[in-house]
């Protein structure tokens, strides 16, 4: 079964599952490297950790994990001699739209939105269409970037709280940077009957309509595939703050 068609089934039935994209920052910051990703999120020693462990534990712990792969086959390669089990690799577009299969992940979004399910986003402060998009229940904003270092105990409990001992009745999106790989595993931890989606830069272009990864997809053809679960208040003016100060704050290596 296509993996995004498989999400779309474990998120109508609530069945657990997890999926985080393990990206060529995740990479290079497990590398040791100094610096930055694209987004200007540093390599900290702490971050570094966190990502290390959280793949060695997501692969090898928890059943219902599925690892989005970066496209380059030496990363590949060099993932797979961290862990002592075959990955579940899946793609790394699995829910971004990139004009492959954008139905099925169409159809993702409609599962999520219509899901009785407690849901809860975590995302930069740019973001906060996302929660009348999939009819979220709870939106956790965090800075565009750096925010694992400090903030992370404080998201943990924020979404413990609202989790509480509904576990198994919960969906987790995340939509900020590296520090989600180490959220997910944590929770899954926490609460692994829940369902933790690492949706990462995949509604960026849609609620804030700047392109922050220069993709081939534009915000009409976007804007046409969700067209059935676009909320009526979607262009209300009190949203244009969003995409002024996107224009600066998002896609800062474009």
């Amino acid at each position: 079964m296509n993996i995004t068609t498989y999400l779309t089934e474990c998120v109508k039935n609530k069945i657990p599952v997890s999926f985080s994209k393990y990206g060529d920052g995740e990479y290079y910051c497990t590398l040791g490297w100094q610096g930055s990703n694209c987004d200007k999120y540093s390599y900290t020693e702490n971050l570094r950790n966190g990502i290390a462990r959280s793949f060695k534990y997501m692969v090898e712990e928890a059943k219902s994990a599925h690892i989005g792969l970066w496209q380059n086959p030496e990363h590949k390669a060099d993932w797979e001699t961290r862990v002592d089990i075959p990955v579940r690799w899946a793609k790394y577009h699995t829910i971004l739209f990139d004009h492959n299969d954008d139905e099925a992940k169409v159809e993702l979004y409609k599962a999520i939105r219509q899901s009785t399910a407690k849901k809860i986003i975590v995302c930069n402060p740019l973001l906060v269409k996302s929660q009348i998009l999939l009819n979220a229940d709870y939106i956790i904003t965090v800075p565009f970037n750096n925010w694992f270092d400090h903030y992370f105990s404080n998201v943990m409990e924020q979404i413990s709280e609202q989790i509480g001992e509904n576990d198994g009745n919960h969906i987790v999106i995340t939509c900020c940077g590296m520090g989600a790989k180490v959220l997910i595993c944590e929770l899954y931890k926490k609460f692994p009957n829940g369902i933790y989606l690492d949706f990462g830069s995949a509604m960026d272009y849609v609620c804030t309509k700047k392109d922050s990864r220069n993709r081939n997809v534009t915000y009409e053809y976007q804007m046409e595939l969700l067209k059935e679960i676009i909320p009526n208040e979607w262009d209300d003016p009190k949203y244009d703050w969003i995409y002024a100060e996107a224009k600066d704050k998002l896609g800062v290596h474009l």
